[in-house]
């Protein structure tokens, strides 16, 4: 019978053996694969197949030409939106003027709604709301 010892220094010398041979196995599969693909026809044959490959998938992906607009077509919009820009900046200018800012110009739209509702409740006879708040309209 073997000593423990000597069977466990006997399985880590096979061990070692084992990592030894299987590490000069990789290096010269290594040096095989380097000089398998260094040779000029491995080269030639790689090249050619990336020039497919790439040509295979650029035709893949290309899109139908986009129809062209007429020049026209964006005049009228480049005009319209201009007119429309000019248009706003003139009816805020007169709100303004008249109301000092669109959000007193709103108040007293709504206090013409307000008043428009008090008199058609007070014609048929209800009572008007009491907890409605009177906005104050400003006076220049």
């Amino acid at each position: 019978m073997i000593p423990p010892d000597q069977e466990i220094f006997e399985v880590e010398q096979r061990l070692a053996a084992q990592r030894a041979r299987l590490k000069q196995g990789v290096v010269e599969a290594r040096k095989r694969a380097v000089q398998g693909l260094a040779s000029p026809l491995a080269l030639i044959a790689a090249a050619g197949l990336g020039f497919v490959l790439a040509n295979s998938f650029a035709r893949r992906r290309r899109e139908p030409p986009h129809p062209e607009r007429r020049k026209s077509d964006h005049l009228k919009a480049a005009k319209a939106t201009g007119f429309a820009g000019v248009l706003t900046t003139g009816a805020m200018w007169l709100i303004r003027l008249k109301y000092g800012s669109p959000v007193q110009a709103a108040q007293v739209l709504l206090q013409k709604i307000q008043q428009g509702r008090k008199q058609s409740t007070s014609a048929s006879g209800d009572r008007p709301r009491d907890n409605v708040m009177p906005l104050k309209r400003v006076q220049r």
